[in-house]
């Protein structure tokens, strides 16, 4: 039996699509050819917008069309998520027309069965986690979904749970890296704060960059999918400040504005953020990869000038500028929206100024 494996779109927290590539090439014949497949899978599909969206589905039209007529057909991802809403319906439909089996994003190992019970039988549905090696660094996905409920994030209205990963897995994983040469661990989720609260409702990552801060050869620990409100919420100050080995923290400001950063329902404002930085680099230095959004629903010139002067104070590792695109599915949807020139204008004003400072940064 031959498989052919699509494009795997992921925005890089999400584990599946790459664990399930992974599994496939364990235990199948892969082939390029598409014709000559008996099974096609799309192992992450995006739906961040609807710009995303079309281009998924006419990627997945594209494949489709060079398939064998008893080729079966799966996919997970992002277009996998629920189209109750009913301006949404007609994607669901298209999916549902040329696609055997649609299985939600949170549950690969049930695609995988759906494969080979024979093979993943034993898998457990809701199994989470993944890692992977990268020369020194291994980087672990400890989460997935996210319980907050920022106004733009698509990610919130995919109805996805909260979900983590064993935390005695967890533990064991980081001692065999431990011994095995790794130097950076990177922990990731879409909200990696979140992580252990569905476990027993509290925060779990400051124990965790506890167990790595007391590892002999572990020498440093990224963060990616930051969330601020949950790290104040949390009160990780004091773990984090007393950490040397956690360098880097990679996540959404979003905005220095406290009027934006209310419209997003972010929960945190700018003399929490601020007050937070200082804490936790009082000790031991941090630097930050952060993202904000240009031309989000009434974004004004003092908007940017807030959130620029918040950007100047830190050390920053790199800014992605993300512009703000429009979904019908979320909240701030309803709010007055900028015009495509106003949100490049933003854009590039962001650009200007961080690329006169010497910071990296990057247009989405």
């Amino acid at each position: 039996m031959k498989i052919f494996i699509g494009r795997p779109e992921s925005c890089g927290l999400n584990y599946q699509p790459f664990y399930i590539i992974d599994m496939l090439y364990k235990h199948f014949e892969i082939t390029e050819k598409v014709g000559e497949a008996d099974i096609i899978v799309f192992p992450g599909s995006a739906a961040c917008s609807m710009g995303a969206t079309w281009n998924s589905l006419l990627y997945i039209r594209d494949v489709l069309r060079e398939k064998k007529p008893k080729a079966k057909t799966y996919l997970t991802g992002c277009l996998a998520r629920d189209y109750s809403d009913p301006r949404l319906k007609s994607v669901y439909s298209v999916l549902e027309e040329v696609i055997d089996y649609i299985i939600p994003q949170n549950q690969p190992n049930l695609l995988l069965k759906l494969i080979s019970p024979e093979i993943f039988g034993d898998l457990k549905n809701d199994a989470f986690g993944g890692s992977s090696i990268n020369g020194d660094t291994a980087s672990l996905h400890i989460s997935g979904g996210c319980l907050n409920h920022c106004s733009f994030c698509k990610t919130n209205y995919q109805k996805l749970p909260l979900i983590s990963a064993d935390l005695d897995t967890l533990k064991k994983t980081i001692d065999y890296y431990d011994v095995n040469g790794i130097k950076t661990i990177n922990l990731l989720g879409i909200n990696v704060c979140q992580y252990g609260l569905d476990i027993n409702g509290t925060y779990l990552l400051p124990s965790v960059i506890e167990y790595i801060e007391n590892k002999s050869n572990i020498q440093s620990i990224e963060l990616t999918g930051f969330a601020f409100k949950d790290a104040i919420k949390g009160d990780f100050a004091s773990t984090f400040k007393d950490s040397s080995k956690l360098k880097l923290i990679d996540g959404g400001l979003e905005s220095g504005s406290d009027r934006i950063l209310s419209l997003m329902n972010k929960g945190f404002n700018r003399a929490e953020f601020l007050s937070f930085v200082e804490k936790i680099t009082a000790k031991y230095p941090k630097t930050f990869v952060l993202n904000i959004i240009a031309g989000f629903p009434t974004e004004t010139l003092e908007d940017i000038k807030l959130t620029l002067d918040i950007l100047k104070n830190l050390n920053l590792e790199k800014v992605n500028v993300i512009e703000y695109i429009d979904s019908e599915i979320v909240p701030s949807s309803n709010l007055v929206q900028l015009s495509d020139e106003e949100i490049e204008k933003h854009s590039k004003i962001y650009q200007k100024v961080l690329s006169s400072r010497n910071v990296p940064n990057k247009i989405f």
